[in-house]
């Protein structure tokens, strides 16, 4: 207890409950010293930075940028059938800027210009390639402002020299080592190869979930379009420490800043092997040389294969890989012609290759015998008004059969069977083989043709289904419409006895390094329903026109090797004057399908001369020549050395022989009786 008395006498006694005012100081002391330390510290810390080594991280405070770099893969390589590289890569320099670096803040200076002027000038930029430029300099979105864009590709040496001379101006630009896309044959199946360019701002948006960057190239048209995904492979990353500038820095602490960053390698893309024959797509360019327009295919009628596709005019993928100038891009879309589209897949009034669909419909529906015989006095006249349907022969051909028929391509014939027939039954036999139907190639825009029936006709005609319409498509004109490949693959159809095939580009895919990893399987699309006896009859018809002194293309025969072929010319408008009195783009299409040999093919092309004249006069004689050539310089067939007797060809190796020997007719004096064009 304190007692009163102490506190009067004011004695220094501690009362309970109370504490001491020493003790509050000492507190304070120990608690100043705990905070003063690391504060001193802090300043100390702050002068050493600041005062004593701040010019080293003044120096270092550039190097803050990692810079993750997309390290490209290597496109798959593209072969044709004999393993000749089709599509390959070239080392190339390419010239990259970076916009984040080029022009901050996408800000447009005096220096930013000064790099641009120097750029076009050393680069010789057109002015579509200093137009893109600017737009990647100034308008590339933040997201992508520290990208490298490719401003030109496949630089010369002395460019190289000269950027790198002046790189501390050239700040943001960069030379890359890598590689380009190099079409070794130029327009030779460029339509079916296709070509690749750089991917553009508004795929990018879509395709950067796929791990596309602003430098890559991508798929534009042919396999390297609906391949894309197998010829691409997958890009690697790289990382480096760059300054604010973008120059690399290499110095030890500057690594340091990446740690134990590994790079991620690119991976390959694979490799495509197809079925053509680049030796047979170059005859088929030199047989066309007298054309302007048109499409060639053939295919082996024994799988479906596609030996050789060509569509004219071409075009040099080599030029539409790089940047295209404005004028390029205008002259090649004004060009009448459309050199960019690929005709073997487009639909066209076919004439009288279709009348295979007719005689099939015919003979399996039991309209007609192959004996029986029709009359046909040159015209035919139909309906209550009697309106007269023309054969092409005026004078008519008299009687004949169905072979006889198609050998002379009578109009009068197939008129009245058509008939017979109606609409629908052709359109019916038509898909059979077919027709009216894409394909699927998957290459490239596919029409599906046009196989007209009363229902169509009801509805985009605009006086209805009219009984005439029949007469028109069972002789291939009126509305019908093939591509080129669909009749190739219905006459393929017809030589084989009936199997109706997928057609196939692609043989197989393979790795980097030539490991097959998977082989395409031929494929069958239909069976077609119909007996041995009426594709022989077609068949003996079909050999009729080539062999037969009366057939319309008996004057482009080959004296070593029989084979069977069908005239056809299409009108594209009604007209009693002759093709070279009309303008181009009115004069009739000219076809010609063939298929050799007759009793065993192993080939079928099919010719179209888009507004080309007659399919005698003009699409047999170019067919006639590449199966001829097809037969000396690829097959290997020795036609000096025939054993006529035999009926057999020599041939010049062993490799040839495998496919079979077959022939042959006996070479004839006269020339064919009808020469004109084949209605």
């Amino acid at each position: 207890m304190v007692s009163p008395l102490n506190i009067a006498r004011g004695e220094n006694t501690p009362i309970e409950g109370r504490v001491d005012p020493l003790d509050y100081t000492k507190r304070f002391r120990r608690a100043g010293i705990v905070v003063l330390i690391p504060f001193l510290l802090l300043i100390g810390r702050l002068w050493y930075l600041q005062i004593w080594v701040t010019e080293h991280y003044q120096q270092l405070a550039f190097n803050n940028f990692i810079d993750r770099t997309n390290i490209p893969a290597e496109r798959g390589l593209i072969f044709d059938s004999k393993n000749r590289v089709v599509a390959a890569n070239t080392p190339s320099y390419d010239v990259t800027v970076t916009p984040a670096f080029f022009a901050p803040k996408a800000k447009d200076t005096a220096e930013v210009r000064s790099r641009i002027d120097t750029l076009r000038k050393v680069l010789a930029l057109t002015e579509s390639e200093a137009k893109n430029l600017e737009e990647v300099v100034f308008g590339s979105e933040s997201l992508w402002r520290y990208e490298d864009f490719p401003i030109k590709r496949n630089i010369t040496r002395d460019q190289v020299a000269q950027i790198e001379t002046d790189s501390l101006h050239l700040v943001g630009v960069q030379v890359h080592a890598t590689s380009q896309r190099y079409y070794p044959f130029n327009d030779l199946a460029a339509h079916l190869i296709g070509y690749v360019n750089e991917i553009n701002a508004e795929e990018l948006g879509r395709l950067d979930v796929y791990g596309y960057r602003p430098s890559e190239m991508i798929g534009r048209t042919g396999i390297e379009r609906s391949f894309e995904a197998v010829l691409r492979g997958s890009s690697g990353v790289g990382a480096e420490v760059v300054d604010s500038r973008g120059m690399p820095q290499t110095d030890a602490e500057s690594r340091a800043l990446i740690g134990d960053w590994q790079d991620v390698p690119p991976v390959p893309g694979k490799n495509i092997v197809l079925t053509i024959d680049m030796d047979l797509q170059r005859i088929i360019k030199e047989a066309m040389r007298d054309y302007e327009s048109g499409a060639i295919v053939a295919i082996d009628p024994r799988n479906g294969h596609i030996l050789a596709i060509s569509s004219k005019p071409s075009f040099n993928p080599n030029s539409w890989s790089g940047r295209l100038s404005r004028d390029e891009h205008i002259a090649s879309d004004n060009d009448p012609h459309k050199p960019m589209l690929d005709k073997s897949l487009l639909g066209y009034f076919p004439g009288s290759i279709y009348k295979i669909v007719t005689a099939l419909a015919a003979l399996e529906a039991g309209l007609v015998t192959p004996e029986e015989t029709l009359y046909c006095p040159g015209y035919y006249e139909y309906g209550k008004r009697n309106k007269r349907f023309h054969c092409w022969k005026r004078h008519g051909h008299d009687s004949v059969a169905l072979a006889q028929a198609i050998e002379g391509s009578c109009d009068v014939y197939f008129y009245k069977v058509g008939e017979k027939l109606g609409m629908d039954k052709l359109a019916e036999y038509a898909g059979e083989l077919g027709l009216g139907k894409r394909t699927g190639l998957g290459i490239n825009i596919e029409s599906a043709g046009l196989v007209p029936t009363k229902a169509w006709h009801a509805k985009n005609s605009s006086e209805g289904f009219q009984g005439g319409f029949t007469l028109s498509t069972a002789i291939g004109q009126g509305d019908t419409k093939v591509t080129p490949l669909q009749a190739a693959l219905a006459y393929a159809t017809i030589a084989n006895g009936g199997t109706l095939y997928y057609p196939q580009i692609v043989d197989r895919i393979e790795t980097a390094s030539g490991q097959v990893l998977f082989e395409y399987p031929d494929r069958i699309r239909h069976k077609l329903n119909a007996k041995p006896e009426t594709l022989r009859e077609i068949v003996k018809g079909l050999t009729a026109v080539v062999n037969s002194e009366t057939g319309t293309a008996y004057s482009v025969r080959l004296d070593y090797v029989k084979f069977a072929g069908k005239t056809g010319t299409a009108q594209v408008t009604s007209k009693r004057i002759s093709n070279a009195d009309v303008e181009f783009k009115y004069r009739d299409h000219a076809w010609f399908v063939a298929f050799a040999p007759a009793d065993a093919p192993e080939i079928v092309i099919v010719t179209f001369l888009e507004h080309g004249g007659g399919g005698s006069s003009d699409a047999a004689p170019v067919t006639m020549e590449i199966l001829d050539r097809y037969f000396r310089e690829i097959r290997g067939y020795d036609p000096m050395q025939l054993k006529k007797d035999q009926g057999e060809p020599v041939f010049l190796d062993e490799n040839a022989a495998s496919a079979g020997r077959h022939l042959l007719s006996e070479p004839g004096s006269a020339e064919p009786r009808w020469r004109e064009e084949d209605r």
